[in-house]
């Protein structure tokens, strides 16, 4: 098998670090490693600890001040990672399609997370950008070929069902806010970052995908954060700190960490987990912040998980004999 490499002096990626080519027709019937598990379990905790910290930090920074500075320190970190693994960058030709992953994943998703999250409270704003596994079951079928079930878009259903009683929960008033909107633009964004990314991963590692579309993200929201430098200046000690973990956490160490996730196992089946982040982070603001969410919203909580239930158990049946034919002609292309 060859390795990926950045330019004819870099050094060069293993291939065992890149899944084989035709990972992208998955079907929902294959299991998770302990190790993928892991992954996904720190970045939906990250994750579901981000909607507390912005939460929180929107009281002391502009959205787009706030998605720069976040951002300006993932790319920092990143680059450390970068160099310490001595990682080549992707090729030229990629940059394109990497540049769609930081458009929709850290451009357009962090600033209307952050203009929604002024006015949402953090736990349903979490639940409703989880709407996104929903949309990227669909674009997973429709643009990476993805296998499916009947049931897993029920599971997937009833957690988007689980999103919108969260939402009703969110006050009295029954109308869409706007700020709502801007969430539901921000759960479409981040489905389509899973989506642009999943070809990628079959050709190089997590940290040279995530590393470059998070700088190229970072670029694109300058225009927002043209006040970042006095925003810093003028926040106390702890909104900074704040800034500092969710760019250390949930944005370069947890996007790396999913990306790593996303190249094992099928878009629509990794994206079904973000359902558990809702819970997660409803119980994080009511620690922390004490937001107390309602009846309807804890209600909601369980409504999704159980959609996640159903996504990774029935809405696996019937999967595995495709997930073994798609095994052997994925083993014979890589031959």
């Amino acid at each position: 098998m060859s390795s990926v490499t950045g330019s004819a002096s870099g050094p060069s990626v293993p291939a065992t670090e890149v899944p084989a080519a035709g990972s992208n027709r998955r079907s929902l019937g294959e299991t998770m490693s302990p190790l993928a598990i892991a992954a996904a379990a720190f970045s939906i905790l990250s994750w579901s600890a981000a909607f507390v910290g912005v939460r929180d930090a929107v009281r002391h920074f502009s959205p787009g001040s706030l998605a720069l500075f976040r951002y300006l320190i993932a790319s920092v970190v990143l680059a450390g990672m970068l160099v310490a693994t001595r990682t080549p960058l992707p090729k030229r030709r990629d940059l394109p399609q990497i540049g769609l992953v930081g458009l929709f994943g850290v451009a357009t998703y962090n600033l209307t997370l952050n203009f929604g999250s002024q006015y949402i409270k953090a736990g349903s704003a979490a639940f409703l950008v989880q709407t996104a596994p929903l949309f990227t079951a669909i674009f997973a079928v429709f643009i990476l070929k993805e296998k499916v079930t009947r049931l897993a878009f029920v599971g997937m259903g009833i957690g988007f069902a689980g999103a919108l009683m969260i939402f009703f929960g969110e006050g009295k008033k029954v109308a869409l806010e706007p700020a709502s909107l801007l969430l539901l633009v921000a759960a479409i964004a981040f489905s389509l970052f899973f989506i642009t990314q999943k070809p990628l991963l079959t050709r190089y590692s997590p940290i040279q995908v995530i590393t470059v579309a998070v700088w190229i993200g970072t670029v694109l929201m300058v225009p927002f954060g043209l006040h970042t430098a006095s925003e810093v200046a003028g926040a106390p000690a702890s909104a900074i700190w704040i800034v500092v973990f969710l760019g250390v956490f949930p944005a370069a160490l947890a996007y790396a960490s999913w990306a790593y996730v996303l190249a094992r196992i099928p878009a629509a089946k990794a994206g079904s987990f973000l359902y558990i982040g809702g819970p997660t982070t409803v119980l994080i603001a009511w620690l922390t912040i004490d937001e107390v969410p309602s009846v309807l919203s804890l209600l909601g909580g369980l409504v999704a998980l159980s959609g996640v239930v159903i996504v990774n158990t029935w809405g696996r049946t019937g999967t595995k004999r495709a997930a073994a034919k798609q095994r052997r002609a994925d083993a014979a292309s890589a031959r």
